[in-house]
């Protein structure tokens, strides 16, 4: 059976992320386990390979000035944000390793994620006319991959409590009569990024019919390496 390692690192920025997916998707294509890095980056704003620069609604120098990194991405999609309160996944694997072509990878992440909803007491669904998971007419998660080689990066985000009025600054994934929500909107209330992430792994796993293994510490992952920095910022 195939072992999925894992990980929570806390608050990571973008690009360090970056890198951590395409240090392991390279350790992936040479046979390596597959792994999936849960945690939430400062206030990001992503576009996609197919983003329409119209969708963010302010100069991206005010943007900067705010506090806001923007980042050109690989994924597919359009504009996205990323931000504290959000729990963002990367599993980064082969993915005929889990028998799977790219719409059932995305069909797999994407039930792991409404699990958790589920779990904790929303009805979610995927839409495969807007892609993510939605609560009625409000998205609570984006989920966008891109494969290489048959590896999968980039992942899924969901609102757990996230400041929504950052969406503000930004059509969300090019969908202007489509409104974003959380789960501490919908509840009031909402768990711990740690006691998500924990669930949303075991759903993963369990969602591929991998072994779930221990957490890994995040002192073990997060190392740096500056060739690899500047691989990332070319290639992105």
């Amino acid at each position: 059976m195939v072992r999925l390692k894992w990980t929570f690192l806390g608050r990571v920025e973008y690009r360090l992320a970056l890198e951590l997916q395409y240090t392991h998707a390279k350790k992936v294509e040479a046979g390596h386990y597959p792994m999936l890095f849960l945690l939430e980056h400062p206030p990001t704003i992503t576009l996609g390979r197919h983003a329409d620069d119209s969708n963010i609604l302010a100069p991206e120098s005010e943007i900067s000035a705010d506090g806001f990194d923007v980042v050109r991405v690989l994924r597919g999609g359009d504009v996205t944000y990323h931000g504290p309160g959000q729990l963002v996944g990367y599993p980064v694997a082969n993915i005929s390793d889990a028998r799977c072509n790219v719409p059932s990878w995305v069909e797999k992440n994407a039930r792991a994620v409404i699990r958790f909803l589920s779990d904790c007491g929303l009805r979610s669904n995927w839409s495969d006319v807007h892609p993510g998971v939605w609560i009625g007419n409000s998205k609570i998660a984006a989920i966008g991959f891109h494969l290489s080689r048959g590896i999968s990066t980039h992942g899924f985000a969901v609102n757990l409590d996230p400041d929504l009025s950052h969406f503000d600054r930004i059509i969300p994934c090019g969908l202007r009569d489509k409104k974003v929500t959380s789960v501490k909107e919908q509840l009031g209330r909402s768990p711990s990024l740690l006691e998500s992430a924990k669930k949303v792994a075991h759903n993963l796993a369990d969602e591929l019919g991998w072994e779930l293994e221990p957490m890994l510490e995040p002192g073990l992952v997060l190392g740096r390496s500056k060739d690899n920095v500047a691989e990332v910022e070319t290639r992105v």
